[in-house]
């Protein structure tokens, strides 16, 4: 039981550590009277609630992929060092073909059981610091794509400036 309450600490003051750089997360505290870590859990289990039931699922999650990466794009571009700002470009170029092709297939996709569900745990997976999801699905796979493309564009117009010599 030690080592549980333990693990509950830690990871409290990790989110607690974070949650003060957020302004509005100090002013709930104030006004409510309830730790802002509690304040964020209910507001994630709500929001998750409300996705697992697939009411507004699309506008929340939506938000979710847009929302939390335009703050972390805003806060890289103004850090001193580029690595954090090639994650987030990384990320919105994963996103923006994400959304493209969810546009396609859309009309399949709702039939999906839980497909928000599922589709909330990839964005997550794509910005989340620790799995830098978007960095390694760029690198494993749209990249190679992108470089096949590109090269075999070029190849088409000195093919046929070949042939009409």
């Amino acid at each position: 039981m030690d080592q549980a309450h333990g693990a509950f600490n830690k990871y409290y003051t990790e989110a607690d550590t974070l949650l003060a750089r957020l302004p509005i997360a100090q002013k709930f505290q104030e006004k409510t009277g309830v730790s802002k870590v509690y304040g964020a859990s209910g507001i994630a289990g709500v929001g998750l609630l409300l996705v697992f039931l697939n009411i507004g699922a699309s506008l929340l999650v939506n938000l979710t992929g847009f929302g939390y990466a335009a703050y972390a794009s805003m806060e890289a571009i103004e850090t001193p060092g580029k690595e954090d700002d090639a994650q987030w470009l990384t990320y919105w170029v994963v996103f923006g073909l994400f959304n493209v092709l969810e546009y396609f297939t859309g009309f399949l996709l709702y039939w999906f059981p839980f497909y928000y569900l599922i589709k909330l745990g990839f964005l997550v997976w794509l910005m989340a610091p620790a799995t830098r999801g978007a960095e390694r699905l760029y690198h494993s796979g749209l990249k190679p794509l992108m470089l096949q493309a590109c090269n075999s564009q070029r190849s088409v117009p000195a093919k046929a400036e070949a042939k009409s010599d």
